[in-house]
């Protein structure tokens, strides 16, 4: 767990690389789904075998100012690689055994050029892109309809910053995503409230239910005024639920402020350490 500093994109990059000297390709790849207007990689880490036929996705940072979340997903990572084939810790279960046929996916960094912006510049709550567009109003669904367009600019069509047409294709190429988990910032809770219904309204609720249990962040269900934050508004996670029918959830970490501060951090890392373990095991 990091406890110093929280990545950035060269300090991520570094990291992903090293990790792909220290582990088998046969259950850890690294690769870059595309780049932005900076240049910067879209980065999807694979935890598991390539011809797995189920994937699992999380993804952080796709708001700049989020970038704690970046960390969490590392650690994340930091910590089940060595345990993955059960060898450097032969006490832990032997992740390889437990996720057979499953590919964990993450993308610690959804929007490189707004964290670097958020990190190194003097606009330390910078949620948007490099372009000043927030990449989370920018996807087709719902498009332009977020009551919130004239404060968070959503880009002059769908789809038309690289970043979202990036994560689309992504997204549209998996072969069969178990669900999906979108980590923001802030609030310590749990979105998952969509207007659908059928099979995959309960998959999100069983989803959202074993999220609730392991980290102990209250549920938020869509009634009064809360029923405005669940129709879909341009954002990644109305996307995978509305048109891909990708079971989603959105989890919020940290409180008070964004970016959230180091001292929070210890307790976001041990509430989601095991909320992957613990999806898989409740939903196989």
């Amino acid at each position: 767990m990091s406890k110093q500093t929280f990545y950035t994109y060269p300090s991520m990059e570094k990291q992903l690389k090293l990790w792909t000297t220290q582990y088998s390709a046969d259950y850890f790849r690294l690769e870059s789904i595309g780049r932005t207007c900076a240049k910067r990689h879209l980065y999807v880490c694979h935890l598991g075998p390539a011809d797995a036929s189920r994937q699992l996705v999380i993804t952080a940072s796709i708001h700049g100012r989020e970038y704690i979340n970046t960390t969490l997903l590392m650690d994340m990572l930091s910590y089940f690689l060595p345990r993955y084939n059960h060898r450097e810790f032969p006490d832990s279960p032997c992740y390889r055994d437990l996720w057979r046929d499953i590919c964990l996916q993450f993308i610690p960094m959804a929007n490189p050029d707004g964290v670097s912006i958020s990190q190194n510049t003097s606009a330390k709550k910078w949620k948007e892109n490099g372009a000043g567009v927030d990449l989370n109003r920018n996807f087709p669904c719902g498009f332009g309809l977020s009551k919130d367009k004239k404060k968070h600019n959503p880009g002059k069509s769908a789809g038309d910053q690289p970043e979202t047409a990036h994560l689309m294709n992504y997204i549209s190429r998996l072969t069969n995503p178990l669900f999906i988990i979108h980590y923001h910032s802030q609030g310590n809770l749990i979105y998952f409230d969509y207007h659908v219904t059928g099979a995959l309204r309960n998959q999100i609720v069983k989803i959202a239910s074993i999220a609730h249990s392991t980290t102990g962040y209250p549920l938020m269900e869509a009634v009064g005024k809360n029923a405005a934050s669940t129709l879909p508004g341009g954002g990644f996670g109305d996307w995978c639920v509305y048109e891909k029918k990708i079971p989603s959830i959105t989890i919020e970490t940290g409180r008070f402020t964004t970016p959230v501060p180091k001292w929070q951090y210890k307790g976001i890392y041990h509430k989601n350490l095991f909320l992957l373990p613990n999806l898989l095991a409740g939903l196989l």
